[in-house]
């Protein structure tokens, strides 16, 4: 996959604000996203990198059980935003298992919760112990998906 120049920006202050929790930046980095082609685009990215991180944290696919613990831990971490475990649990089943997010999740949650997922995967797999924060992640992964695609 190609990461889209254009869009790549507004997804990282995106993901940016999810990951420091702060709910106005958030809605108004998403408010952005003025056209369903932008839309579409942006959490295209967004799919790609929580799917990148998945495999990659798992070394894999995931198990069923790997699936619901950690979404039952994404919708602990982020209660600022309400996300709820099945939701992230049916997102997560939606990667592994390669089913549009559209077939799974209700609308407006197509939108938010891919962000609010990968935020949560890169915030807490990158170490800062070990000098990596979850933005230099963010750039090994899209280096990854685009060698791949």
């Amino acid at each position: 996959m190609k990461i889209d120049n254009e869009v790549e920006p507004l997804v990282r202050a995106t993901l940016d604000a999810a990951v420091n929790r702060d709910t106005p930046r958030f809605e108004s980095a998403l408010s952005v996203f003025i056209s369903r082609d932008l839309t579409q685009r942006g959490v295209e990215i967004a799919v790609a990198v929580c799917a990148y991180v998945l495999f990659d944290i798992h070394e894999g696919k995931p198990s069923e059980s790997e699936i619901d613990e950690l979404a039952r831990d994404i919708a602990r971490q982020e209660q600022w935003m309400d996300v709820d475990s099945g939701e992230a649990a049916d997102l997560l089943r939606a990667l592994v298992h390669h089913q549009p997010l559209k077939n799974v999740l209700p609308e407006e949650s197509v939108v938010v919760l891919p962000y609010l997922v990968a935020a949560n995967l890169l915030a807490t797999t990158a170490s800062s112990e070990d000098g990596e924060w979850w933005f230099n992640y963010l750039d090994k992964v899209e280096a990854a998906i685009e060698a791949a695609g």
